[in-house]
């Protein structure tokens, strides 16, 4: 979760992970991966996610991460579950809000989409939307306005859909105060606590009573059962050999789909940006005053002019190799109806006023193979990669069967097995008590090794919180049993000590309760007496709030909620204070809030929150109900 923190600071990791943080589709999508092929992935609905679109989606979001972030953190997040999770997570969103739209009747125009796009502050320079900046981003991960445009469509309807329900959040501002002041209400209290260390001179257990608590607890201090484990563990990278690709294969892949490989039809411009119309008129009056002068200075007037006018040199207001599906249908049509030498009138657009001078034309052409090898290279890799691994696993099963030897497998495949053998129990600690973590990342793992019977080897696993499969063999079982005493005496004439001591706490706070109820104006004599804690006038608020995950959760417990109910001058029960303490409360006071209105502000922003939350919770059930999602466990496994 760190690193994905971490990553989180870049951009456009920012707007990726938008996709997915809708507040209102929580469709429990996490924790999903990839397994043996089948012909689908998820049902949502009547709608079908296929194994072949989630693999496309999968290496199409790996090519635009990776475009902006090639960091070893980002390469660990793109070989993570998580990152499958992330992107079936999108898919199934995707879906949803496609329903949605087509249920309300709700969809998001490309010129409200685009308006969003120009007030998005990541794409602004001195409070105004820059263009230069916006072209810099898509180009740095590997988009053109359309692909973004379509990629932030689903946010930007689920936005409208959120925001039209959040409209009927009904605020009664007289509820809200009473409830606010309710909630901060405090108590100021007399506090008497009682903890361990008031207790003393506690006898000696004797051997008689040692004898008879470890004859009731027994059964904690027996041994679990303990099983020496061995294993082998692999993933694609030890089949590296099998997954060489040959230029000669490549080349028939070329050849077989030459047609694919066209590079389309591309245009150079000079583009200047305005925010007014008035402005761009202006700058086209000028130029076309310039180019009635001498024409064959068309590109020059024009540059020497943004630079006058916009403040912006030649590297700035050119674009090159656009195509016509790089732009928007608004700039596309009159653009490419241009000849070279020839500038747009004034093209209005969710962006600002554009003026666009054709200066180079492009005519399709076939992409050659020396461009094209490195990207067929990597999409036959990823189809082989998986053929690959998912033929050793059946081969290595077959094996593992015949032979029950995780030997003869290790040497047949070119693996390794673990060396020493592990010892642990179910609990996959070893003999001291201490969690394994050489198997953290193999899910299931003790769960599959005690399933075993001694000397049997196990099918492949896989390795669903780690990269790859393992599989198991059980070396020798040593099984559970009780321990004399003779063998823990120590350790048990702690615990019987501890619990001694225990009883004789709940004793004296016992007692010292009973007087302070009898008598709550003399808690502080008391207390002096008995020689323990007492703290005068401590204020307690009706409820906690524990720091959670950068959230702040409410936490109330009983002694709360017995000291609000007290009349004042009254003695609280005895409940738990903190570790081997104990406490009583004298109500001295009821304090009254004060709520200023930033308080007041706060506290309806955050009713309104709480009945939008509550909404969308309602509103989610409906939408699984009506459209429920279903994954393949078989690729997905049972989580």
């Amino acid at each position: 979760m760190q690193l994905f923190r971490r990553l989180a600071g870049n951009l456009f990791f920012k707007i990726i992970l938008a996709f997915v943080a809708l507040t209102f589709v929580l469709f429990g999508v996490s924790e999903f991966i990839l397994g043996s092929p089948n012909s689908w992935v998820a049902k949502i609905g009547g709608t079908t996610v296929g194994l072949n679109a989630f693999n496309r989606a999968l290496q199409s979001d790996r090519e635009m991460i990776l475009a902006s972030n090639k960091s070893e953190e980002a390469l660990k997040y793109l070989e993570s579950n998580q990152f499958q999770s992330e992107v079936l997570g999108r898919i199934v969103n995707k879906i949803m809000i496609e329903k949605l739209r087509e249920d309300l009747g709700v969809s998001a125009s490309k010129k409200l989409i685009l308006e969003a796009v120009a007030k998005d502050q990541n794409f602004k320079k001195d409070g105004k939307f820059d263009h230069e900046i916006f072209k810099n981003f898509l180009t740095k991960n590997g988009l053109n306005e359309e692909k973004y445009v379509n990629e932030i469509s689903n946010d930007v309807t689920a936005t409208m859909i959120l925001q039209t329900m959040s409209m009927v959040s009904p605020l009664n501002y007289a509820s809200i105060l009473e409830t606010e002041n309710f909630k901060q209400e405090k108590r100021l209290a007399d506090v008497v606590t009682i903890s361990e260390k008031n207790v003393i001179n506690v006898e000696k257990i004797s051997d008689e009573e040692l004898q008879k608590f470890f004859a009731e607890n027994k059964k904690s201090y027996a041994l679990p059962e303990m099983r020496k484990i061995s294993y082998l563990h692999f993933s694609a990278k030890d089949f590296s050999k099998d997954l060489q690709i040959s230029d000669a294969e490549i080349t028939a892949e070329y050849e077989k789909n030459k047609e694919n490989f066209m590079q389309p039809e591309s245009r150079n411009f000079l583009h200047a940006l305005f925010d007014d119309e008035t402005t761009a008129k202006n700058f086209l009056q000028k130029f076309d005053e310039a180019e009635k002068a001498d024409k064959s200075k068309v590109n020059a007037d024009f540059t020497k002019l943004a630079k006058e006018l916009l403040k912006k040199d030649l590297k700035t207001i050119t674009l090159t190799k656009i195509t016509q599906k790089d732009l928007i249908p608004e700039l596309a049509e009159p653009t490419f109806k241009l000849v070279i030498g020839q500038r747009s009138d004034v093209l209005k657009s969710p962006l600002g006023f554009h003026i666009f001078l054709l200066t180079e034309t492009k005519s399709a052409h076939p992409i050659s193979f020396a461009e094209a090898k490195d990207k067929i290279k990597k999409t036959m890799l990823q189809g082989r990669e998986e053929k690959v691994l998912q033929t050793k696993v059946s081969e290595i099963d077959d094996l593992l069967l015949t032979s029950n030897s995780l030997t003869e497998v290790a040497k047949k495949f070119g693996l390794r097995v673990s060396s020493p053998a592990l010892k642990i129990n179910k609990a996959g600690q070893n003999g001291e008590g201490l969690d394994v973590t050489e198997i953290k990342g193999f899910d299931g793992f003790t769960e599959n090794a005690f399933a075993l019977k001694k000397d049997q080897t196990s099918k492949v696993f896989q390795a669903k919180n780690s990269e790859g499969f393992y599989a198991i063999k059980i070396e020798e079982i040593e099984p559970a049993r009780e321990r004399d005493l003779s063998e823990i005496k120590s350790r048990v004439l702690a615990d019987a000590m501890k619990q001694h001591k225990n009883n004789a706490l709940q004793i004296l706070a016992k007692k010292i309760e009973e007087e302070i109820k009898a008598n709550p104006s003399s808690a502080a004599q008391i207390a002096t007496k008995h020689k323990v804690k007492f703290e005068k006038n401590r204020e307690f608020p009706r409820i906690y709030y524990v720091n959670f995950q950068g959230q702040q959760i409410p936490y109330q417990n009983k002694f709360l909620d017995e000291l609000f109910e007290l009349k004042i001058g009254e003695a609280s029960s005895l409940f738990p204070g903190g570790e081997q303490e104990l406490i009583v409360g004298i109500l001295r006071e009821i304090k009254k809030p004060s709520i200023d209105s930033n308080q007041f502000e706060q506290a309806k922003k955050h009713s309104g929150e709480e009945f939008r939350t509550e909404i969308m919770q309602e509103y989610n059930q409906f939408l699984l109900k009506k459209n429920p999602v279903k994954v393949n466990e078989k690729i997905l496994g049972k989580k």
